[in-house]
């Protein structure tokens, strides 16, 4: 679908757009993001071996931090930026096309000085070998050739749609989203989008499917067969845990054969293989660093060991290789084209070794050892630990779970808008949420330098369910996730505080124990020139939160106008309780230019509204809320963030991707947080 997008013109990225600027036109932040992105691919394979991107890539330097790409952009004449904006999409083309294409192959071997001309005419032969993917795949499956089979839609974690418990399975006692998630119905939804878009693209459904990320569980088999296909594909440690829970001895020769998955509580069976573990990673991880010649060697003797160690088979052994296919070959040499033409000649050759579709495989020899008991997990250490488990994966869950209850109890309100575009638009949002890569990069296994978009993305979906809708999302989908503030901006409070509530910095001290955030040193605003804060103050005694906000501007001035401003203190904990600060005119003075009189109003979960009697506005604002008003009890956490809207707009959000969060204090808190 991404491919189609392209080829059409329907999409763009950061790195197409800045690919399309004139070179002598890039503005300094452009020249800075290209220098930044524009050599992320491997170095060795593909940067090194063409002499023109590798001076570019030493005149930039290998581990240039922002700081230092600001001063060196200053050393890229023209001409070298539109070098580097060829040689980046110039790097990433097939060395089918190298040799082949007259256009890829000329910009090769010229190497430098590239025209704009030739830049455009490369960008737009992107396009179209884009347009050619889809119908290349449909020539050679109608061939027989090759087999395409598909995963489901928005590659969801199929067990954890229909059950977030099924990780308890692999991972007894592991933390859980507060909400369990349980929703076949979404699975089922994924699986069906995938079949009706493949039969739209290749004009027939595929029979087999690797599910996202090889992750299985009892609860989906019934709905994956009923969707018509007719196996499915995992990883071979999915099968040593079945048979155990079965309580069969297992042994290596139980990997090379195909099983029905006849479970008891599910009334439906499919086939399923399961995959050579230490075969795959080998193409995946090891071959690279290894001179093709032997890597196929090394390949052919361990399938032919394999054989010879299953003694006497009655059947030809299947031996399954499923790797991701498009993450490993820009690692290889020549990207992978040397080691595959001569693994390809090897086996078309070979005496005792055949290649094989899975379905041509299935037809000839269907299974005849049934699975009774199947293992919740997936390729990676059988498990769903990368999915789900830590803070950040089940804090992406709630989200999840929190955006599809909005959108049912929508749809029971409103039944005669479930056919509306912006009603499938907001569930199409919740589909791309239910995605498995948004989890592959929050809690501590894995992490890439994009981190915070992949964070910010992944937010942005599930607030466009509501906006689509025409409601705010809540205030906890602006926090981030994955990205953190930058250290030094927050400073936690040491000691209770009892600050005068009167707008003025009475003394020193008043707020010297209590939290503070530099919204001034924060990164997150665009105009930090035009914020309206520079600083917030926090603090607590035993009874009262207090809050202290620092303004760029003079508050107790004739000439500024703040009837517009509103700020608003939006409390994640306790849920639904809101402060709305603004100004309204003084009605008691004759005097029409009087400054506005500051006013706070809490709006609490039951929809009741209370004025703050604590709240002024003069050089700074202050107020005091009584922890009893927002219903917090002792040892209890407060979780808040700040928001600033003019004319009803968000202007400013502090912290920008965080929150503020502290527990309602005990008499001991001095105690506790006191150091000599």
């Amino acid at each position: 679908a991404q491919l189609e997008d392209y080829a059409e013109t329907r999409c763009m990225d950061s790195w197409l757009e800045k690919s399309l600027i004139p070179a002598k036109d890039l503005a300094v932040k452009d020249q800075c993001w290209i220098l930044e992105n524009f050599f992320f691919c491997n170095w060795e394979t593909m940067i090194f071996p063409n002499p023109r991107y590798s001076e570019l890539f030493e005149k930039r330097g290998k581990y240039a931090s922002r700081f230092e790409i600001e001063r060196t952009r200053t050393y890229f004449s023209a001409q070298d930026f539109l070098d580097l904006q060829v040689w980046f999409n110039l790097a990433w083309m097939d060395p089918l096309w190298k040799e082949k294409d007259p256009l890829v192959s000329h910009l090769c071997k010229k190497g430098r000085d590239f025209s704009e001309g030739e830049k455009i005419m490369l960008l737009a032969k992107q396009k179209e070998i884009c347009g050619l993917t889809t119908p290349k795949h449909k020539e050679l499956w109608e061939k027989g050739q090759i087999e395409v089979t598909t995963t489901p839609f928005y590659h969801p974690i199929l067990p954890l749609l229909c059950d977030t418990d099924s990780a308890q399975m692999a991972m007894p006692g592991s933390l859980k989203p507060k909400t369990r998630f349980q929703h076949p119905e979404d699975a089922q939804h994924q699986i069906e989008q995938a079949l009706l878009y493949m039969e739209r693209a290749m004009g027939r459904r595929p029979k087999g499917m690797w599910p996202s990320e090889g992750s299985v569980s009892d609860e989906m088999i019934p709905i994956v067969a009923e969707s018509g296909i007719q196996w499915l594909a995992t990883d071979e440690g999915i099968l040593f845990n079945s048979l155990r829970m079965m309580g069969e001895k297992t042994q290596r020769s139980d990997l090379y054969q195909p099983y029905w998955i006849d479970l008891p509580s599910s009334g439906k069976k499919i086939q399923m293989i399961f995959r050579d573990h230490a075969l795959s990673d080998a193409l995946g991880f090891v071959y690279a660093r290894t001179d093709p010649r032997k890597a196929v060697e090394d390949l052919l003797n361990r399938i032919l060991k394999i054989g010879e160690s299953s003694g006497r088979a009655t059947r030809p052994l299947l031996v399954p290789i499923i790797l991701d296919g498009e993450n490993c070959w820009e690692h290889y040499r020549n990207d992978g084209h040397d080691f595959l033409k001569m693994l390809y000649a090897a086996l078309s050759n070979h005496p005792v070794i055949e290649t094989t579709t899975i379905s041509q495989y299935l037809e000839k020899f269907p299974a005849e050892r049934s699975l009774t008991k199947l293992w919740s997990g997936s390729w990676i250490n059988s498990n769903f630990s990368i999915w789900i488990g830590h803070h950040e994966d089940n804090r992406a869950w709630d989200l999840v779970s929190e955006a599809r209850k909005f959108l049912t109890e929508y749809d029971a309100k409103h039944p005669e808008k479930k056919e509306d575009i912006a009603t499938q638009k907001a569930w199409e949002s919740l589909y791309i949420a239910e995605g498995s890569d948004w989890c592959w990069w929050y809690g501590d296994q894995n992490s890439t330098a994009h981190d915070s978009v992949f964070d910010e993305l992944f937010r942005n979906h599930i607030k466009n369910v509501y906006l689509f809708l025409g409601e705010n999302p809540p205030e906890k989908v602006n926090i981030a996730i994955k990205g953190k503030e930058q250290k030094g901006l927050h400073l936690a409070p040491v000691a209770l505080i009892t600050p005068k509530v009167d707008g003025l910095v009475t003394n020193y001290y008043e707020w010297r124990s209590g939290g503070s955030y530099q919204t001034a040193l924060s990164g997150g605003t665009m105009h930090q020139a035009e914020a309206f804060l520079s600083a917030m103050h926090y603090g607590f005694d035993l009874e009262n939160m207090y809050l202290r906000m620092d303004t760029k501007i003079p508050l107790y001035s004739k000439e500024i106008d703040l009837s517009e401003t509103k700020i608003k203190v939006t409390f994640i904990e306790p849920q639904d309780h809101e402060i709305q600060i603004e100004w309204e005119p003084n009605l008691d003075s004759t005097d029409k230019t009087a400054p506005l009189l500051i006013k706070a109003i809490l709006l609490n979960s039951k929809g009741e509204t209370t004025h703050l009697s604590q709240i002024a506005g003069k050089k700074i604002i202050e107020c005091a809320i009584p922890f009893s008003l927002i219903s917090t009890q002792i040892n209890e956490p407060v979780e808040f963030a700040l928001t600033i809207l003019k004319n009803g707009l968000q202007m400013e959000r502090w912290p920008h991707q965080s929150s503020i969060r502290f527990t309602r204090p005990t008499e001991q808190f001095d105690l506790d947080y006191w150091t000599a």
